[in-house]
């Protein structure tokens, strides 16, 4: 009995030993481990200076982080009209939470007046912008199928004097959501538009200022746009649609121009020089009438 009792105490002994050899080794172990690295969640490595850091007052889509996120994070259409308005906190905590922790960081001021009451209002959306929206505009695929308007070129451009009005401008854009609505696949900004500069292209020309008026050459009076113009596909902005020749004496019969109408047939032409004063005024051929240019 002695002896049995002895092994169990001896086994005791050494399983304790066991343990604590184990124990010592696993915290010799963990001495020798790196220290775990603080999270994200705890602090923040400092953030590199942006161009947006220098001044929250004033908002500027070209800044590089804004280029990180889609318009709709910020811009909700929820109507086919073109009103467009400031995006709500929650669209700007998300990165700028500690400039709305910042009274002096002035980014109220982007969409406030009157920091100082209870209830600033809110300043008015601006009606023309000083970053570009550059326009990318296809007349070609406007021209064809489901994204013809049912009122074609009309639909756009409505004759203003001597020539044809083009959409600009935020209140363009009532005309352009009847097809692109925001639940479509053609409702989002960059459909249409990216930050980048922007040219108009001139809706006048030193012609037709001086000799010619699309009111004279509408519908009205039997004249469609596809008999003058003709829409080049996959053409830079300023040259989507041609325009005829200028040119009345001695053009060409394959050329679209003022000759191809103003033939004595089906307009006045050149046979009756009675006609001449239409276009011509003075000593000198070149000479116009008076007021024609001013259009």
């Amino acid at each position: 009995m002695k002896s049995r009792g002895a092994f169990k105490n001896s086994l005791k002994t050494a399983v304790i030993l066991a343990a604590l050899i184990s124990f010592a080794a696993s915290c010799l172990q963990q001495a020798q481990k790196p220290d775990l690295a603080i999270t994200a969640v705890n602090t923040h490595s400092p953030a590199s200076e942006r161009s947006s850091d220098k001044n929250y007052g004033t908002f500027l889509h070209s800044v590089p982080e804004h280029h990180e996120v889609t318009c709709d994070s910020c811009h909700q259409r929820e109507r086919g009209l073109p009103d467009l308005k400031f995006a709500g906190h929650d669209s700007c905590i998300g990165c700028h939470m500690n400039e709305f922790t910042n009274a002096k960081s002035g980014i109220c001021a982007t969409c406030h007046s009157d920091l100082q009451s209870a209830s600033p209002a809110m300043n008015p959306f601006p009606a023309k912008f000083n970053e570009g929206f550059n326009m990318k505009f296809d007349h070609a695929a406007h021209t064809r199928g489901d994204a013809r308007p049912a009122q074609g070129c009309a639909s756009c451009h409505q004759s203003a004097g001597a020539s044809q009005t083009i959409p600009v401008g935020v209140q363009a854009h009532a005309n352009c959501f009847t097809c692109h609505t925001p639940e479509s696949n053609i409702g989002s900004c960059t459909v249409c538009h990216e930050v980048a500069p922007y040219t108009r292209t001139p809706s006048v020309t030193a012609v037709i200022k001086a000799v010619f008026r699309h009111s004279d050459h509408s519908l009205r009076q039997g004249v469609s746009c596809a008999e003058c113009h003709t829409v080049r596909a996959s053409a830079p902005q300023s040259q989507q649609v041609s325009a005829p020749v200028a040119v009345q004496h001695f053009s060409a019969s394959a050329v679209v121009s003022c000759r191809t109408c103003h033939n004595d047939r089906r307009a006045f032409g050149e046979k009756d020089f009675s006609n001449c004063a239409r276009c011509h005024s003075g000593s000198g051929f070149d000479m116009l009438p008076p007021g024609l240019g001013q259009n």
